[in-house]
């Protein structure tokens, strides 16, 4: 898919691969990255992967942690942000109604609710102003795509500026700040429905 960016910049080509077993090496690496591992490693989540030093994520736990769903075609789609023909990144999507506990804890239990994350693990791609154009784009292309899902939630952490702002360009609207089990901080519930799906103008 094709996009309009601001500025002078060529026009943004973004595609969304499943993630795969050959992709796993990568996204060990990313997850290894400081500004990814600040919010999606060891320290961050309870089942959070990368961190520095001997935190770091091996490519045996990556597997571990993904290949038993991405074999087995488990509720969570993962997939690659690709950019021009190259990876840049992760974003994934979920019914919320296949992890009841967590849906429950951020108030988001109905049946036609999904929720996504997505980090950009190339550090020459971040504060480029991509990750409204990636959310709004995987949205509407992947998401949406299931007639079933109406509702789309983003729950970054609160103190996670950048993703926030992320989700705010892209559309999506502040509900409700929400305590999950594990997490160290509350997450800030965000949420886009169909209705509103009409692509905005995407500021840097």
């Amino acid at each position: 898919m094709t996009l309009p960016t601001t500025g002078s910049e060529d026009p943004v080509s973004l595609t969304f691969p499943r993630l795969e077993r050959a992709h796993l090496a990568r996204l060990r690496d990313w997850l290894n990255t400081p500004h990814v591992y600040e919010w999606w490693g060891v320290d961050a989540a309870a089942d959070g992967l990368g961190g520095p030093g001997d935190k770091a994520a091996t490519l045996e736990a990556v597997e571990a942690g993904y290949l038993p769903e991405l074999e087995r075609g488990g509720p969570t789609g993962y997939h690659l942000i690709v950019l021009h023909g190259t990876p840049i990144g992760m974003i994934q999507w979920y019914p919320l109604a296949a992890y009841p506990g967590y849906a429950a804890e951020i108030g988001e239990p109905a049946a036609d609710a999904a929720g996504i994350d997505l980090f950009i693990g190339d550090p020459t791609q971040v504060g480029r102003g991509l990750g409204p154009v990636v959310l709004r784009t995987f949205v509407e292309s992947i998401v949406f795509a299931h007639a079933e899902i109406t509702r789309c939630v983003g729950a970054p952490d609160v103190r996670n500026r950048r993703s926030i702002r992320a989700f705010e360009k892209a559309g999506f609207r502040w509900v409700r700040d929400a305590d999950v089990t594990g997490e160290p901080a509350p997450e800030h519930v965000m949420v886009l429905d169909r209705d509103e799906a009409v692509r905005p103008t995407i500021q840097p």
